[in-house]
């Protein structure tokens, strides 16, 4: 195997933080649900793309260049991984049912510093940029208080 791969599939077996930018975060549903009690860490940060409220009801993550305001949260180990990976409907890299992907990423802390963290993307852009709202500024924190 050629030491690039090996660097990549070593990076990937340490990984044990997740971004989150939606449902997940501290004061919403999910994470009262899969991560309450089971992270002892929340870090506030950011990364690039495109975030767009759909009208299920949560957020989806594209590609592009703008600001996504989330939060980085660990530990995360390979069971809660999994639960993760089922509630964002992600059944492996070569699935063609795959709702969101999840790669890996370096996320931005506010102090500059970069994590290497598991973030999921969404699949179908089409029915995110038809169907849904891009959410101002990336936040969808702010976003979800102003629709009150």
């Amino acid at each position: 195997m050629p030491d690039t791969v090996n660097r990549a599939i070593n990076r990937e077996a340490y990984v044990d933080k997740v971004f989150v930018y939606g449902t997940l975060m501290k004061g919403f549903r999910n994470y009262k649900r899969y991560l309450e009690g089971r992270v002892n860490r929340i870090i506030p940060g950011k990364t690039y793309g495109l975030l767009y409220h759909l009208p299920e009801g949560y957020p989806a993550l594209l590609p592009g260049y703008e600001m996504i305001a989330g939060e980085i949260v660990a530990p995360v180990d390979d069971n809660l991984l999994k639960s993760l990976d089922r509630l964002e409907g992600y059944y492996g890299k070569e699935s063609r049912r795959n709702l969101y992907v999840r790669e890996l990423r370096s996320i931005f802390t506010e102090d500059g510093e970069e994590l290497d963290c598991w973030i999921y993307i969404y699949t179908n852009e089409k029915h995110a940029k038809k169907n849904g709202i891009l959410v101002p500024g990336g936040n969808w924190r702010r976003f979800m208080e102003r629709k009150k």
